[in-house]
């Protein structure tokens, strides 16, 4: 996979287009930036290609199907158990991240409910029942600040 510090002005701008809005036409992108359509394929192709772009997706709200309670939960894991745990959460559908950390937690999930009951649920009856968790520090989310996707420059 390329990385970052590989890609020139032109690729930087195709994904800064794609970021704000992925369903961007070709064509469209041509106007904007000056750069031919022939280019901008050729280069949408090689970011594919590269795994540079691993998807086009869209993003949905989460209050749109009533997942109005988002948390974050940081997980202890047993050791020779940490693999089959962490294979167990990443398949619950209300887990919608999780990640291996370091530090005195093992792994961080985040997950959405329709209701504080709903959540409470989750915890105690799905998420703590599963062989290998040790300990879990929940937080609520009270407001999202910021959100995004990777950044394609950081300046």
């Amino acid at each position: 996979m390329a990385e970052i510090s590989e890609l020139d002005e032109v690729d930087r701008s195709i994904l800064k287009f794609l970021r704000e809005n992925s369903r961007m036409s070709m064509q469209e992108m041509s106007r904007l930036s000056g750069i031919p359509d022939a280019t901008i394929q050729f280069r949408l192709k090689r970011l594919k290609a590269n795994g540079i772009i691993e998807s086009f997706t869209i993003e949905v709200d989460p209050a749109a199907f009533g997942l109005d309670v988002m948390a974050i939960v940081l997980v202890q894991t047993e050791a020779d158990k940490h693999d089959e745990a962490k294979m167990a959460l990443s398949r619950l559908p209300e887990i919608i991240e999780v990640y291996a950390v370091l530090g005195e937690y093992d792994l961080l999930i985040k997950v959405l409910a329709k209701s504080l009951e709903d959540l409470n649920a989750l915890i105690n009856d799905k998420i703590r029942t599963i062989e290998g968790i040790e300990d879990l520090l929940e937080m609520v989310v009270v407001e999202r600040i910021k959100e995004e996707t990777t950044p394609v420059s950081i300046e």
